[in-house]
């Protein structure tokens, strides 16, 4: 009997990033392609940060169907794409590659998939929020918030990151990734979202007490121990949702068929 597994024509979908190896998105992607009987697999590749000038080159020659980007990767990928949708314009960075007859167009699904996380649970669309990271993620969430016509501050540990991202947008405020600032901005804010990581995350020496919004969003799904969980209680909302979401958009442009989020949420939850 025939072993069942990947053949030659199976097509390849891909996660590049650096560090990798913690991803759940194989795990989510797979299982959808299986439900639906498509002969494509989805592999996570660790790629040296040293050779992001060539990420986009080196997927088109090995005739990859499509990829996600993640850390350090997604701001590297703009200028290197044959074209941008929208969705990468604004936000300044690529987290979706797809690749048809030759050609890569870049997408960021990132922010729409935060918002798409914040429907399905129910949440009040968002008026006044603040982001703090000016990194990939968060110009892509921040630039979709915008979008839908909330009032954004992008708060960053270098704050003349921020400025320029802000001047990018058009709109919106930029500030230091302080406390003082933080206070200031996040008293009026109904949403607040974690775009930042690593062991120095300024983010921990925050006070939410101050903030009053219904929603705290925290996208690093991976993390055991986020900034802050206890103090906010069910006003937290962990980054599961948003990889699901943001995924689902993903998964949708490479088979060229709606993906509901909920689904790939459901994946991941019901995992040990």
């Amino acid at each position: 009997m025939r072993p069942v597994g990947p053949r030659a024509s199976t097509r390849l979908l891909a996660l590049v990033g650096h560090p990798v190896r913690r991803s759940r998105s194989p795990e989510m992607h797979n299982a959808a392609l299986r439900a639906r009987g498509i002969d494509a697999v989805y592999l996570a590749l660790e790629v040296a940060p040293a050779r992001a000038d060539r990420v986009v080159e080196a997927l088109r020659t090995l005739g990859v169907a499509g990829a996600n980007l993640t850390v350090p990767f997604k701001e590297a990928a703009v200028g290197q794409v044959d074209s941008l949708h929208r969705s990468a314009q604004r936000a300044g960075s690529v987290n979706t590659l797809v690749m048809k007859a030759g050609r890569v167009r870049g997408y960021n699904t990132d922010g729409v998939g935060l918002l798409d996380h914040l429907r399905h649970l129910g949440r009040p669309q968002p008026r006044r929020a603040v982001v703090l990271g000016a990194g990939g993620t968060g110009r892509a969430v921040g630039a979709a918030l915008l979008d839908q016509g909330a009032h954004v501050t992008l708060l960053n540990r270098t704050p003349e990151r921020a400025r320029g991202v802000v001047a990018a947008w058009g709109q919106g405020d930029a500030g230091p990734l302080t406390a003082s600032a933080f206070a200031h901005a996040a008293a009026t804010a109904d949403l607040v979202v974690r775009c930042t990581g690593g062991a120095g995350d300024a983010t921990r020496a925050l006070d939410p007490g101050g903030f009053g919004g219904s929603t705290w969003v925290d996208v690093n799904y991976w993390d055991d121990d986020p900034p802050h969980r206890a103090a906010l209680g069910d006003r937290f909302v962990g980054g599961l949702g948003m990889l699901a979401f943001q995924g689902a958009r993903a998964l949708s442009l490479w088979i060229d068929d709606p993906v509901p989020g909920a689904e790939l949420l459901d994946t991941l939850e019901a995992a040990p």
